[in-house]
């Protein structure tokens, strides 16, 4: 009989207690977010990412066939298929990002191999031996800064 009047006891507490979270005030307030939420979600527009030599103001640098080549594929990568993979991207900058960064501050060659060797650490097995410092939020911060050569 005792082990009846707990059980009853306990689901009146819940039932009483979720009363309140039914009210008509507190779903009209869960609706109307719900509806703030889509509406701000649908009123952005996709993020367009410039071209890598747009605001270069050396003309070697910024009509050089070889650099307008790379910099278009990037170009085209960016605003086409990364925003698409942007979301399970485990770095902050993007791995796209970070190439456009790279090569602007080093160089084509340094860029380049940087580059590279930041997509083959794209991957959840490099993940393993990442700082627990270096986490920001659920990305790891991996700025272009940080492989500054000291002089």
């Amino acid at each position: 009989m005792q082990k009846f009047w707990n059980k009853f006891f306990f689901t009146f507490l819940v039932v009483v207690s979720s009363l309140p979270a039914f009210s008509q005030n507190n779903l009209l307030s869960d609706i109307q977010y719900i509806q703030q939420v889509k509406t701000n979600k649908d009123s952005t527009t996709h993020h367009v990412r410039s071209y890598i030599y747009s605001d270069e103001s050396n003309p070697i640098k910024k009509w050089n066939p070889i650099n307008m080549a790379l910099g278009g594929v990037l170009f085209v990568y960016q605003n086409t298929l990364s925003q698409h993979f942007s979301a399970t991207c485990l770095y902050h900058p993007s791995c796209s990002d970070f190439s456009k960064k790279s090569i602007q501050n080093y160089g084509l060659l340094k860029g380049i191999f940087l580059s590279a060797d930041r997509v083959m650490r794209c991957n959840r097995i490099a993940a393993t031996g990442i700082h627990p410092l270096r986490l920001r939020g659920n990305k790891v911060d991996d700025p272009v800064t940080f492989y500054k050569s000291v002089k």
